[in-house]
């Protein structure tokens, strides 16, 4: 549903002032009467009334975008949280399933060594005849005797040994079935907080859709707007109004992602040239990299890893992985998405280094972090290179959850899954939440 651009009074001074001030009480989906075309055109006969109507719009512009972005973040993270959640649940499901065939073993080990010890026990029952003392006694033939007796106390011995593996092999069986039960547990108990982090996370995601859309039409036309009461451009405009929205308000538990947010740019005067990734050079057989073990979120946080230097990226693997999300471009979002035409933003960053062959963690931005910091792969961020992996946590501390993930693709812009409701897209770099430390995959 989008919402209807009802007609309004005459754009002056004292009405923009009352505007915003209902904007910034009222609930975010609280109707708005936005500027129609023919007061915008009216506005723009009067100097006065056309700053009056750009500053309005502008306003309108700044909290539709907070209030996106805000609702969006809230989504990326309940989207991870399902991420991670998923993760642990394949985890533990693996950890299950080995230890149910290594207790399926140990029962079959232990029932063989039961059965050879039964074996032996008749064995030596028919050696001794039942009374292994009066028939040793009253053998006549020395040999014989000796013969018995040495046959008696091997086979004895034997039995003792084997008794013992199969009482050892028992206890292992029985251990190892505890373990797998206890691993079933585990694994009902974390499915159903993966259920339940879906859950959250489909409706965050059906919130912020529902809302995005109902701000589509509105926005369009505000920026369209804009545009002509400037002489610029929609574009032009839309990544000005970005570049002065506030950070998204901290929904979570960090100490809020204040700072290194961008000074508001100047005002735009032309389009900002372009920036297109070279094409890369033949491409070199990327060397398969070794499978790590699953990293995963540490369970008590620890200070994040320094960055280290590694080398410069390889141009052509790195390259491979943006030439490869740029042909995603303009698929649609979908949280827990890995492609072919849904993507989240770890799916699609996960797919991008599988086609050049080179694994950064799994589908989860929080893994991906860790297998880079695991892997001393985590660059100054100052030292940033094009298809280096760029981290969003709360509050900008990876301990409290990162978020979201982005390829970077030179000259400050990036290529990245964003939230539900929107496609993969080029993106100026946005601050708000980003790490200081980039991973570098290769190199």
């Amino acid at each position: 549903m989008r919402t209807h651009i009802r007609p309004k009074r005459a754009l002056i001074p004292v009405v923009v002032g009352s505007l915003l001030l209902s904007l910034f009480v009222a609930a975010p989906a609280a109707a708005v009467d936005y500027p129609s075309w023919d007061e915008v055109e009216n506005a723009r006969q009067n100097e006065a009334s056309a700053r009056a109507a750009i500053s309005e719009i502008e306003s309108l512009l700044v909290t539709l975008e907070a209030e996106a972005a805000s609702l969006g973040r809230e989504a990326q993270i309940k989207g991870e949280a399902y991420n991670v959640a998923t993760m642990a649940l394949d985890a533990a499901t693996t950890r299950a399933d080995t230890l149910e065939a290594r207790a399926s073993e140990a029962e079959l080990k232990a029932d063989e060594s039961i059965r050879k010890a039964g074996q032996l026990v008749a064995q030596l029952a028919r050696t001794g005849g039942g009374d292994l003392g009066t028939n040793l006694l009253l053998s006549a033939d020395p040999d014989d005797l000796l013969s018995s007796l040495g046959t008696v106390t091997k086979l004895t011995q034997q039995a003792d040994t084997i008794y013992k593996q199969a009482l050892t092999d028992k206890n292992a069986a029985s251990s190892l079935a505890d373990q797998a039960q206890v691993a079933q547990d585990e694994r009902t108990a974390l499915a159903n907080q993966a259920d339940a982090a879906f859950d959250a996370a489909q409706s965050s995601a059906d919130v912020a859709v529902n809302r995005l859309e109902q701000q589509r039409a509105a926005s369009s036309q505000l920026y369209d707007q804009l545009a002509a009461l400037k002489g610029t451009t929609a574009d032009i405009e839309r990544r000005y109004i970005e570049g002065i929205t506030p950070p998204p308000t901290n929904t979570g538990d960090g100490t809020g992602g204040e700072s290194d947010t961008p000074t508001p740019p100047t005002q735009p005067t032309g389009p900002p040239p372009p920036t297109t990734p070279t094409e890369p050079t033949t491409p070199t057989q990327p060397t398969e990299p070794t499978q790590p073990t699953e990293p995963t979120q540490p369970t008590n946080p620890t200070p994040p890893p320094p960055p280290t230097s590694p080398p410069p990226p390889n141009p052509s693997a790195a390259q491979g992985a943006i030439n490869f999300a740029m042909g995603e471009l303009g698929d649609w979002y979908q949280f827990a998405g890995s492609g072919p035409d849904l993507w989240d933003c770890s799916g699609l960053t996960k797919a991008a280094y599988a086609s050049v062959g080179v694994y950064i963690g799994g589908h989860g931005a929080t893994d991906q972090y860790w297998t880079m910091a695991d892997a001393g792969r985590l660059v100054s961020r100052s030292d940033w290179q094009p298809g280096d992996l760029i981290f969003y946590a709360d509050g900008n501390n990876p301990n409290n959850g990162v978020y979201h993930v982005a390829i970077y693709i030179g000259g400050g812009q990036m290529i990245e899954a964003p939230r539900e409701g929107l496609q993969v897209r080029i993106k100026d770099v946005y601050t708000w939440d980003i790490l200081d430390v980039v991973g570098r995959p290769t190199g």
